[in-house]
């Protein structure tokens, strides 16, 4: 008996010990370096026809308004880090910085970050924290949901899987280049299930998984904004919001996103076309003419931001 007692004590003793509480979601973010076919809503059902990257699409939540910040890889990967506005160049908070200051979120509330290039060899061993797994993956959709069904099968129902990409499969700085899937997944209620149509970008995701761990964070080192309203109740009303891109070649194209709009123009020599992209996906039909209070208004906004820069 006294044996049963000290090993039942002991037992409570490691428990109380151990830094990872069964309460402590850890999250794993998958970043394919480049997404294999082009994203539309309609591509949830290319992604349907794999049993596990079915599960996250049919049980989690699916942005369909989910941007690239750039379709330049190293532009894409800075924005990540470093929580750059849409890869636009208008901010001045273009530094390393702001993942420093998520880094240091985390560990403060006992999180551990872990970065990877491949899946190989993972859970690790060494796991005794809650963490952030961030991999980044050059994959196909047959690889990803192999991948994915490992990951499944390694998180708990308390986990956050995300998946997105850094790039579209297009060139330029085209929508098919720009747009990319964003799905949020857990086993629990979490994040509840549906669509959002909210517009969304690379530099949202660590405010959004921060409010996910209940992290808190300076909201003002970062522009990426917080989208968690969106995870928890995916039919919340989208916000209003602004999107630009800007090449960093001086003779390279300009866009600007405001929900159904989109305003471009090739070149600083260019003229500017508006269109609307729920009637023409294809951008064919400039209607700048039609809407000039919008036009007008559109180009305001980024003269603006430009000379707020200077």
């Amino acid at each position: 008996m006294r044996l049963l007692i000290l090993s039942f004590i002991s037992v409570l003793f490691f428990h109380a010990c151990s830094d990872k509480s069964s309460d402590d979601p850890s999250v794993v973010l998958f970043l394919v370096e480049t997404w294999p076919a082009e994203w539309t809503e309609n591509g949830i059902k290319d992604l349907q026809s794999y049993p596990a990257l079915k599960k996250i699409t049919e049980n989690g939540v699916v942005f369909t308004q989910a941007f690239t910040a750039s379709p330049e890889g190293d532009l894409a990967k800075k924005s990540l880090v470093s929580g750059m506005h849409t890869g636009n160049l208008l901010s001045d908070n273009f530094s390393d910085k702001n993942l420093d200051n998520f880094k240091n979120a985390l560990l403060e509330n006992n999180y551990q970050l872990f970065n990877y290039s491949t899946i190989s060899g993972w859970p690790d061993d060494n796991q005794d924290k809650p963490s952030v797994h961030i991999f980044r993956l050059d994959l196909d959709l047959m690889q990803l949901e192999k991948e994915m069904a490992d990951a499944l099968a390694a998180t708990t129902e308390n986990d956050l899987i995300v998946l997105t990409a850094l790039s579209g499969p297009g060139t330029a700085y085209s929508e098919s280049s720009l747009r990319v899937p964003l799905i949020f997944y857990t086993g629990n209620d979490k994040v509840k299930k549906g669509i959002s149509r909210q517009a969304i970008h690379t530099a949202d995701l660590f405010p959004t998984i921060a409010d996910f761990l209940k992290i808190p964070y300076d909201a003002n080192t970062t522009d990426g904004k917080s989208f968690y309203k969106n995870i928890k109740k995916p039919a919340t009303l989208p916000d209003d919001r602004i999107l630009y891109w800007q090449s960093p070649d001086q003779n390279g194209p300009e866009i600007l996103r405001y929900n159904q709009w989109k305003m471009r123009r090739a070149n600083p020599g260019a003229e500017w076309q508006l269109f609307d992209m729920i009637t023409d996906p294809e951008e064919t039909d400039n209607v700048s003419a039609y809407h000039p209070g919008k036009f007008e208004k559109f180009q305001e906004w980024i003269g603006k931001n430009k000379a707020m820069r200077k």
